[in-house]
């Protein structure tokens, strides 16, 4: 009943437990947003705002409630004004 992820922590060797699901980042090229969603999985959503604000990019964090039964969505300033509703 446990869930891996596909993400390697690259201190550990082993796959991530934290609380993102999935990370999308808006960058100024692909290779940099790829990097920076890959680290936010790593890190977890408590490090990923000071992270993004002084990268001066913007991302939506899907989160794990942690007992696998609901999820929640934050997203910085910056992605949500890109948001159409």
């Amino acid at each position: 009943g446990k869930k891996y992820a596909h993400t390697i922590d690259p201190l550990s060797g082993y796959p991530v437990q934290t609380d993102v699901l999935s990370a999308t980042v808006i960058a100024s090229d692909c290779m940099t947003a790829d990097a920076l969603a890959t680290t936010f999985m790593v890190v977890g959503s408590e490090r990923v705002p000071a992270i993004a604000e002084k990268l001066s990019v913007d991302y939506l964090l899907i989160l794990s409630d942690g007992e696998g039964s609901s999820y929640r969505v934050v997203m910085s300033d910056g992605f949500r004004r890109r948001v159409v509703n």
